[in-house]
């Protein structure tokens, strides 16, 4: 039997007084569609709704119009997604429509007035649904999803639905990362309303404070981060990184494992799929998850740099010489397009080093020009190497003597450099053009001929130093030292897998 009491609390609560609106607006909008005003149409509709919903929707053979789609909405509404499957159904036989557009809206106001029953948010609908997206949320939802903003989204009220809908990655719930960023969009009359719900929500979902990307939530007040000017795209970089690990046992098989994310101050990469890889299929596999990211991106304008995670037995693997577009007649080397650096499996597995890596890594944006280089004689390694490097603090560049091939003094050299947190690590392939390869470096991180930045920007650096070596010699026959010049460059800040903020410690430079 009902409750009365029961009923009474129902009736009076805002979400079901929602539940009403939302009723009525969407079998409103139904009405006044020819699709469904024509009885055989209208049939379609159904069938397309119940094969959605894997059964039937037994519904009352009613002769009068509206009464018919308010059960068809009630239906729909008593399902969990049941909204939105309607309006997808609706899509296929009214695309693109104004109706269709408006009813994926209430689908979406419907899940987030389900999903937060026990908070009244009708006044953030109220103030949220006067402000537009502009370009800045846009960038918003492509930094947390890597997907464009849908059509329907045209309010920061929809963009907030959409967000308690749509998936989310990285710890954190996107929709509550934008509410962290909302002081200033609200009415002032309603900022300390929204401040104690980003409270209160942060408690629900056991999210610390301090980590609502983009505003820090303390005590009594809001204060939004730094954002980027609407029509101001800036340099940031996209990121995509390809892990390779050995799969186990003795044939020649390693996992691959990626992660993108386009260009945000923040690190809270995606995942893709991982995949079983051999050995000679290496290249091929790089260039497969490249074009699949591509057309992901294929909405964005703007850098991306490529890195490839190594485990020790691959890292003399040339990926500065691996292509892209294998299946065309003109394969086009990486480095062409793409900064593209390695990174080492052992360093980013290996906590006991994170501690004098991440030391070091603030070094990287604080300059010291040519100081900030080691170039490593033959002769410096192990222990000697050690203690050159822990006491050459200003240290975050290692140039080793040479490539570091299996059992040799720049094999060692090279495991002492990832070792003492140095976080750049290059040697070049011809031993002849090492000296040389020290003269260019420290031009690089010293802001000379040509090259401006720092040490900060030795990736970009190499990227162009690697472009002006294919365009002056495209056959990489003559001794040009951006052929065969390796740069192990290693981020703290930004780990596979690993959410934070890739700009907390370099803040400009970075850019």
């Amino acid at each position: 039997m009902l409750d009365p009491s029961d009923g009474e609390r129902r009736v009076s609560s805002p979400q079901w007084a929602e539940r009403r609106r939302i009723t009525a607006e969407v079998a409103g909008l139904l009405e006044e569609s020819d699709v469904v005003r024509d009885p055989s149409s209208r049939q379609v509709l159904l069938r397309l709704v119940e094969e959605s919903f894997g059964g039937p929707l037994r519904l009352r053979d009613l002769a009068v119009l509206r009464p018919q789609l308010v059960e068809l909405v009630t239906a729909c509404i008593d399902r969990t997604g049941g909204l939105r499957l309607l309006a997808e159904c609706l899509d296929v036989l009214e695309p693109d429509g104004v109706r269709t557009l408006t009813l994926f809206q209430l689908s979406d106001e419907w899940q987030v007035f389900e999903q937060f029953a026990e908070h009244d948010l009708g006044w953030l609908r109220g103030d949220l649904s006067l402000v537009p997206v502009t370009a800045r949320w846009h960038r918003f939802v492509v930094e947390c999803r890597q997907l464009p903003l849908p059509e329907h989204c045209t309010s920061l009220w929809h963009l907030f639905a959409h967000l308690v809908v749509a998936p989310s990655t990285g710890g954190v719930p996107h929709w509550l990362r934008l509410l962290g960023r909302l002081d200033d969009s609200v009415p002032a009359g309603s900022r300390q309303r929204l401040r104690r719900l980003v409270r209160t929500l942060a408690e629900e979902w056991d999210v610390p404070e301090d980590a609502l990307v983009g505003a820090a939530v303390t005590g009594s007040t809001v204060t939004a981060s730094t954002v980027v000017p609407d029509g101001d795209v800036g340099p940031a970089t996209a990121y995509l990184i390809i892990q390779f690990e050995k799969y186990g046992g003795d044939d020649d098989t390693f996992i691959m494992s990626h992660w993108y994310q386009w260009a945000s101050p923040t690190w809270a990469p995606v995942r893709g799929e991982h995949r079983h890889v051999r050995y000679g299929d290496l290249e091929a596999a790089v260039d497969e998850v490249l074009s699949e990211t591509e057309r992901r991106w294929a909405h964005q304008a703007g850098p991306v740099t490529i890195e490839i995670v190594l485990p020790w037995q691959l890292i003399n693997e040339p990926v500065d010489a691996w292509r892209k577009e294998l299946r065309s007649p003109v394969p086009s080397p990486l480095v062409v397009e793409y900064p593209l650096v390695i990174r080492s499996l052992e360093r980013l597995r290996s906590p006991e080093w994170h501690r004098r890596w991440r030391v070091r890594w603030r070094g990287v944006a604080a300059g010291g020009g040519s100081s900030q280089i080691f170039c490593a004689a033959p002769d410096q390694v192990d222990a000697q190497l050690e203690a050159l490097l822990t006491g050459d603090e200003a240290a975050v560049v290692l140039v080793l003597s040479d490539s570091p091939l299996p059992d040799s003094a720049a094999e060692r050299q090279l495991l002492v450099g990832v070792r003492s947190g140095v976080p750049a690590i290059v040697w070049h392939r011809d031993p002849v053009l090492a000296a040389e390869l020290c003269r260019v470096l420290r031009s690089m991180v010293e802001s000379a001929n040509g090259f401006a930045g720092g040490v900060a920007q030795l990736p970009s650096h190499a990227s162009k130093l690697r472009q002006s070596a294919w365009g002056e010699d495209p056959s990489a026959s003559g001794r040009h030292v951006g052929h065969g010049f390796v740069i192990l460059w290693d981020d703290p800040l930004r780990q596979p897998g690993q959410p934070g903020s890739a700009g907390d410690d370099l803040g400009e430079a970075r850019e």
